[in-house]
């Protein structure tokens, strides 16, 4: 790598250019890494940016649906508790009424 100072003392190189030739050359570099990234983003990711937003929506109505789930259980177990407690008595009153024909013969 060579630097070299014009004999005048206005223009200094570097590998023949001038520093504004390299800074225009690194604003294109960097202009054109920005394009092709942006192309990338919505080129590619794109389509899987609405992917993703679908996958999140069924997320949601999954989590909808075992929130009622839930629920449902939930009366569900309140129903059976009522129906056993039912079953239990209606058992005794059998039970007492069998007791009452046993012990009456």
């Amino acid at each position: 790598m060579q630097i070299k100072k014009k004999e005048d003392g206005k223009l200094h190189t570097l590998l023949g250019l001038t520093w504004g030739e390299w800074a225009s050359i690194t604003t294109i570099i960097i202009f054109m890494a920005g394009v092709v990234s942006l192309l990338f983003k919505y080129i590619v990711f794109g389509s899987f940016q609405d992917d993703i937003k679908d996958l999140n929506r069924n997320f949601k109505t999954l989590n909808d649906n075992l929130r009622e789930i839930r629920i449902s259980i939930a009366e569900l177990d309140k129903r059976l508790d009522e129906h056993d407690r039912r079953l239990d008595r209606h058992h005794e009153r059998i039970k007492d009424l069998h007791d009452k024909i046993r012990g009456g013969n």
